[in-house]
């Protein structure tokens, strides 16, 4: 009889201790919901705000799309230059890679980069802003002919839609999928709705949603990626001492 009543007893702490968890869990999944929700429709409320009311429109329809009407201040461009290189493709893949392997080296990747956008936005930005080109490819067929501008588009076309959007779509799903356990959801429909709205948000806004919503969304990565490596440290048995 002692046995067996330690045994229930037992067994009622577990189930209260796994009640207690899924409650917690729960309570996390829903904080990751609002939060997510509040970041995001905040950001499409602000980009709207600053696009219609601060942000001048050109009589040019291209340059409107593609330039974002050259109205864009130079924090927004520095913003949108550094959202622009930095996507899921990194934040997972890259950070997945170098935890899996245990090399840095894949770090020089992203400190590379830092490095070739400083020449651009000093060097390239203002020639191409200047002659009133918005592609390289623009550019190439103004410097040789319309041939090579083809080429050149046919391959960055190629390029995106066979190698880097896959990648960037499946890591983002994968991302989502897990951080709210949508594990029921197959990643394919998570892509799919990813590409929509993105392709959406970008057609509809142009250049200047983008470059605004790239800059608020680049201030709260900075924000958790500070956070993330000192809540990491605090968990550690010495913590921040």
């Amino acid at each position: 009889d002692i046995k067996a009543r330690a045994a229930k007893a037992q067994q009622h702490r577990t189930a209260a201790g796994r009640k207690s968890m899924a409650s917690k869990d729960g309570g996390l999944m829903w904080l990751h919901v609002v939060t997510f929700l509040v970041w995001t429709m905040g950001v499409a409320a602000f980009t709207w705000v600053v696009c219609r009311f601060f942000l001048k429109r050109s009589g040019n329809a291209s340059d409107d799309h593609f330039m974002g009407g050259r109205a864009l201040r130079w924090y927004f461009v520095a913003g949108s230059l550094m959202l622009t290189n930095l996507s899921t493709e990194q934040l997972v893949g890259l950070n997945g890679n170098i935890f899996a392997d245990g090399c840095l080296a894949g770090i020089w990747w992203e400190a590379g980069a830092a490095i070739a956008m400083m020449v651009t936005a000093t060097l390239v930005l203002p020639r191409y802003m200047a002659l009133g080109l918005a592609t390289t490819s623009g550019f190439l067929g103004e410097r040789f002919d319309w041939v090579v501008r083809t080429v050149v588009s046919g391959i960055f076309l190629v390029y995106y839609v066979i190698f880097l959007c896959p990648i960037v779509l499946y890591t983002g799903s994968l991302a989502l999928r897990n951080i709210f356990e949508l594990y029921d959801v197959g990643l394919w429909v998570i892509s799919t709705l990813i590409g929509i709205l993105g392709s959406a948000y970008a057609l509809v806004g142009g250049l200047r949603a983008v470059a605004v919503s790239d800059s608020l969304n680049g201030i709260g990565l900075l924000i958790f990626g500070f956070w993330v490596p000192i809540a990491a440290m605090q968990q550690l048995p010495g913590g921040l001492r």
